[in-house]
């Protein structure tokens, strides 16, 4: 068994269309710890946050979070903690221009 501590997604620059910035691996479970949106622009923006089993699409079925983020603000996104991850799960992002962050823990066992 294995467990290790691991940014899932670092300072992640999101685009304005779900897109996938984490995969767990074969054979390895996830567990998301923390996560944190930063909007560097000069408007509000939505950020939405997918967890997609394998074979999924990012959409409303699979969203985890959403999220009016400020202008010029850092939010924490406590929605998504504790969500488990399944090998093969992804988790999909949009939010234009704004930057995610997300950690938590894999787990592989022997």
């Amino acid at each position: 068994m294995t467990t290790k501590y691991r940014e899932m997604v670092a300072a992640a620059t999101l685009t304005g269309s779900a897109v996938s910035y984490y995969t767990a691996p074969a054979g390895t479970y996830g567990a998301i710890h923390a996560g944190s949106i930063c909007n560097p622009t000069g408007a509000v923006v939505t950020i939405n946050i997918y967890k997609v089993p394998t074979g999924g699409a990012a959409g409303s079925p699979t969203k985890i979070a959403s999220k009016a983020v400020g202008a010029g603000a850092t939010i924490a996104v406590p929605e998504i903690v504790n969500h488990k991850l399944e090998p093969g799960t992804q988790l999909f992002a949009d939010g234009l221009a704004c930057t995610l962050n997300i950690s938590g823990v894999e787990y592989v066992p022997s």
